[in-house]
């Protein structure tokens, strides 16, 4: 991640560029009230230090209307000034919120639409994420911050400009300026890289703080007495991530202090040429006064150039943790060969010599696998743990990329069709589903946002998943709201809400993919059988050419399965029927016959169990 622990030029340039039209998609009249602002309030300091300065020499020489003109100025300054400072700030606050929405909702999109999940794989990626979510909050503000600057840079300025008018001497005070910043510069270096260093550490704190606040792992923390043990753990973490901040926030405020000191004597200095030049009759008191005004703005000006410094470094990392983010979305999008919408259901899909292995690790988890899965088919994979069987479904359903070989439907390579057509005609069911609090007919219905609030096929859709009886059990039936975090809400068992997921993998009509991985790990055999057996008979009633993949871990599910695949150590140890594979005597006829004998049971096991 070496590229984002320094502030090029390339990259303040493309944040500002970021911000500054995301201001004017998010509020186009209010981005340009901000802006133009911006400068008038920076010239507006310059007016008050020659206003102060003609009232001085007015004043000494007796020169009333000169006094009046000085007072003049001096007024509208101020008037400008409270626009500018005042009335400005609220508007600019309200754009800062809009500004960190549009972005917010960009990288919703961004995140949501990465064809692959193999970025979920890669570690690097994640601790950019995480610096991402970090830093998510200051995104809106650094439009903020890149006015400010905008701001100080015509102060600053306008200052050098009447300091030169004085005596040529003072811009050297400029120059001494230039530690200071260069102080901060270096500081923001080193605490942007103690922040990068300390990713993971700070991402597993905060996954022990969710583990423990969580619902989910509530009972087993109870049970083994977790929460001394995760606290300890939470605590060392939290000394490992600020350790390396601390110390660099410490170097900078060394270095800053530093560089203060130096100014300050360069502004004494400053000030003796300015008297001096007075007493020899080669300046004036107003002269005295600009210096002492401009002194004091350039101090002002300094300091808060070398804030905005360090919080434009900051909104800039911000960004361009964002910016990364777009770069990465850019380029997953720009490796999409394919255009092509896939055909009608109906086709073979082919696995052609089919290999994965997934990033960094030697060994592949598939490898060399080839087999026809024929239109309109059941297929089961089966296999023990750690057999590919889940990663050869997101193979088929284009979450991951083949590292060797292909998969090919109607006679082309799957990566030939557009990915998002290709999902909009596949539906599945994963072990991880989803759980989406919102009304429970909404729930089933995101299966296929066009039909989200078609009742009769949300229902025909919970009665495919053996789920019809969920509505009459709930207080509002379809209508209920879901999730106990609700006023109102409802929370549905493990099982429910598993046969909720595999209702709205129900949803699609007619799609030429069904993907069910281990759909039913939550409810008894039975109920799993029962499940198999009505997507099965569907699917044969509807005559679609649907191809179905079951993925299970009971071999009594799927005996009935048109086609039975045996994932063994990489590869395909055995395909054909449950037939065919129990006369063939192999692996598969071993663990049916083990799984089987698990599942009888003597009377007088059945009496000792109750």
């Amino acid at each position: 991640m070496s590229d984002q622990k320094q502030v090029t030029p390339r990259t303040v340039a493309r944040s500002a560029a970021l911000l500054i039209s995301t201001a004017f998609r998010a509020d186009p009249r209010h981005a340009l009230l901000v802006l133009c602002s911006a400068p008038v309030g920076g010239a507006v300091t310059a007016v008050t230090a020659i206003g102060l300065q003609r009232m001085v020499d007015s004043a000494v020489s007796g020169d009333l209307p000169g006094m009046a003109v000085a007072a003049a100025m001096l007024a509208g300054a101020l008037v400008v000034s409270y626009f500018t400072v005042t009335l400005v700030a609220d508007v600019r606050n309200r754009l800062q919120q809009r500004v960190g929405l549009v972005l917010d909702q960009r990288i919703m999109t961004l995140c949501g639409n990465l064809p692959h999940l193999d970025h979920h794989e890669n570690p690097a990626y994640q601790d950019r994420l995480d610096l991402l979510r970090d830093h998510r909050a200051g995104l809106g503000a650094s439009f903020g911050v890149l006015v400010g600057n905008l701001r100080a840079l015509v102060t600053f300025g306008c200052t050098v400009v009447l300091l030169a008018g004085v005596r040529p001497e003072l811009l050297f005070l400029v120059v001494l300026a230039f530690p200071t910043v260069l102080a901060v510069r270096r500081g923001e270096r080193a605490t942007a890289r103690a922040e990068e260093e300390t990713t993971a550490a700070a991402r597993l704190r905060r996954s022990l703080f969710t583990l423990v606040c969580s619902p989910l792992s509530a009972k087993e923390l109870r049970v083994y007495g977790l929460q001394r043990e995760l606290a300890d753990r939470h605590r060392d973490l939290q000394e490992q991530v600020d350790g390396p901040r601390r110390r660099a926030e410490t170097r900078t405020a060394l270095w800053t202090c530093a560089g203060w000191t130096v100014f300050g004597l360069g502004f004494a200095g400053a000030l003796y040429l300015v008297v001096a030049a007075v007493l020899r009759g080669e300046a004036t008191a107003g002269d005295v006064m600009l210096t002492l005004a401009l002194g004091g703005q350039l101090t002002g000006n300094v300091s808060a150039m070398i804030d905005l410094l360090s919080f434009l470094q900051q909104a800039v990392r911000s960004v361009g943790y964002y910016l990364w983010l777009d770069d990465h979305a850019k380029a997953a999008a720009g490796t999409r060969p394919g255009s092509v919408v896939p055909p009608a259901p109906g086709e073979d899909l082919v696995l052609e010599h089919l290999s994965f292995r997934y990033p960094g690790v030697a060994r592949p988890i598939l490898d060399d696998l080839s087999l026809r899965l024929p239109a309109g088919s059941t297929v089961a994979v089966v296999g023990e743990n750690g057999a590919g069987k889940t990663t050869l479904v997101k193979l088929l359903c284009r979450m991951y990329q083949p590292t060797g070989g292909r998969i090919t439907y109607g006679g082309r390579d799957v990566t030939g069709y557009d990915v998002q057509a290709w999902r909009s005609r596949t539906t599945a069911c994963f072990q991880d589903y989803l759980r989406p609090e919102f009304l429970l007919h909404e729930s089933v219905g995101l299966g296929d946002l066009s039909r989200l609030d078609d009742l009769d096929a949300v229902g025909g859709a919970l009665d495919r998943a053996g789920a019809s009886a969920i509505p009459g059990l709930l207080p509002q039936g379809l209508s209920t709201q879901l999730g106990s975090t609700f006023p109102s809400g409802t929370d549905l068992s493990g099982g429910q809400w598993q046969k909720v997921a595999m209702a709205r993998a129900g949803m699609r009509p007619a799609p030429l993919l069904r993907v069910l991985d281990e759909p039913a790990a939550n409810l008894d055999p039975a109920a799993e059988h029962e499940i198999f057996t009505r997507f099965r008979s569907a699917a044969a009633r509807a005559g679609e050419g649907t191809i179905t993949v079951f993925v299970s871990h009971r071999f009594a599910t799927v005996r009935d399965a048109d086609l039975i695949i045996v994932l063994d150590g990489s590869r395909i140890r055995e395909a054909g029927s449950h037939a065919e594979l129990m006369a063939a005597g192999d692996l598969y006829a071993t663990l049916y016959e083990l799984h089987a004998k698990g599942y009888q049971e003597s009377p007088a096991t059945r009496r000792t169990r109750r």
